[in-house]
């Protein structure tokens, strides 16, 4: 039987709900400007897998599933967007901060999540390109 190392314990420590402000450039996919966000992480299947529930009041919702292969993070994310993902993004932890790429045909997608203490910033590149930087606190 496996065991959970070090990547799933780290990924732990992001269980709860999270609630707070977004920046949002505009984009093919928002007009930009400001927003409120509620995260809610869950970890599943024994602790081998986290789950992500996002929604945002631009309407836009979101479902993640992290897992961990080793030290490497995977994220499986689906959105109210709609693009599926072909692939998961893949990432590590440097520090507090994870940091996951996605390159797809459309580009790269780049994500990272820093805990400090009890507040979770998340920043997301598309491209080169800061299109989201966001502050929560556990709620």
């Amino acid at each position: 039987m496996p065991n959970l190392g070090p990547a799933h314990h780290r990924l732990a420590a992001l269980q709860g709900t999270w609630i707070g402000r977004e920046w949002l450039a505009p984009s093919p996919w928002s007009e930009g400007g400001n927003a409120s966000a509620e995260l809610t992480f869950q970890a599943v299947a024994g602790g081998f897998a986290l789950t992500q529930d996002y929604e945002s009041d631009t309407g836009l919702t979101g479902h993640g599933v992290f897992s961990a292969e080793e030290d490497t993070v995977l994220w499986h994310w689906f959105d109210s967007i709609g693009y599926p993902p072909e692939t998961p993004a893949r990432g590590e932890w440097a520090g507090d901060t994870l940091t996951l790429t996605r390159t797809s045909p459309r580009g790269t997608n780049r994500t990272t999540f820093a805990l400090t203490g009890e507040t979770l910033t998340q920043r997301i590149e598309f491209n080169g390109e800061t299109l989201v930087e966001a502050a929560y606190t556990r709620a």
